[in-house]
This record gives C-alpha cells, structure tokens and sequence, in this order.
C-alpha cells in the first residue's frame, strides 16, 4: 500500500452530453455549457468543469473499493481505495483542460498511513489524486486525508 507507487482507478471519456449536462446542474460557466460560447473562450472549445473530473475521480475511487474488498480473501489487509471520512482535499489542482473525446485515466497513490489513536481499527491515510490524458499530460492532482475503517473491518461498508 505505502510505497506501492499511483494505483489505477479506472478511465472514463468526457463526451459532450456528460459534460453539458454536470455542468448545467452544477458548474454552468458558458464553456462548459455552450459550444459557441467554448467556441470564443480562452479554450477555444468545451471543457470539462474542474468539478467534474473531482467527482469522476471520487465515482471510480469508491468504486475500487468496492471491487477490491470483493476479491480479497477474508484474511487479507490490503486494499486499492479504503473510502471513509474525508478531511478536505489539500492543493487541488486543474491543470490543462478536459475537451470532449478526452479518456481520462485516474490514480490515487497512498504517501502514509497510520492507525488512528482514538478510533480502534480505522486508518488515517494520506494520499493523492491524480488525471492524466491520453498522452500523459497530467490534468488534476490533489492530497487528501482521511479516515478509513481498517481493510479486515471494512468489507462491508
């Protein structure tokens, strides 16, 4: 887990109708709702709300963790994403912007992890979040701290 280098979350490609539509309901600058007013933006084209590629990133995050207490054996620690209380991201990030088409991939990398003093079989991890583009380029990244049941304990939260 600590040490084991940014661990795969998943990809998801941003299409026009995905990006129209979380940015009407929560980030409606026009070039995130509107392809003529993307069309004069400082983009030049529509883009992702930074908000949407948060959220993504928290979707697949979740959903690791879901998958990957499924496939352990009962006996095993180990986890992709433990999920639990978050603390607030720290130094978020957007980097370059996510156009339509864009496939995404994501990763979370644990920097520390602890037991926690006053909760008895939870962890405090440390951890980043991270996007990159196709070709690499790096569009989100953030730390994040939080509060997790231990892996042996969380196998049905």
């Amino acid at each position: 887990m600590v040490g084991a280098g940014p661990q795969l979350l998943g990809r998801f490609t941003f299409t026009a109708e995905e990006i129209v539509r979380f940015a009407r309901a929560y980030d409606p600058q026009p070039f995130h709702v509107d392809a003529e007013a993307a069309a004069a933006s400082p983009f030049g084209t529509l883009i992702a709300s930074g908000w949407h590629t948060v959220s993504t990133w928290m979707g697949l995050f979740v959903r690791a963790h879901g998958a990957a207490v499924e496939a352990l054996p009962p006996d095993h620690a180990a986890v992709i994403a433990p999920v639990g209380v978050g603390f607030g991201l720290i130094d978020l990030k957007w980097l370059a912007p996510v156009r339509v088409r864009d496939t995404i991939t994501f990763f979370t990398e644990i920097l520390d992890a602890r037991p926690s003093t006053s909760r008895p079989g939870w962890t405090i991890y440390h951890r980043t979040g991270s996007a990159r583009r196709e070709d690499g380029t790096e569009v989100m990244r953030f730390e994040l701290r939080h509060l997790a049941p231990d892996a042996r304990e969380s196998r049905h939260c």
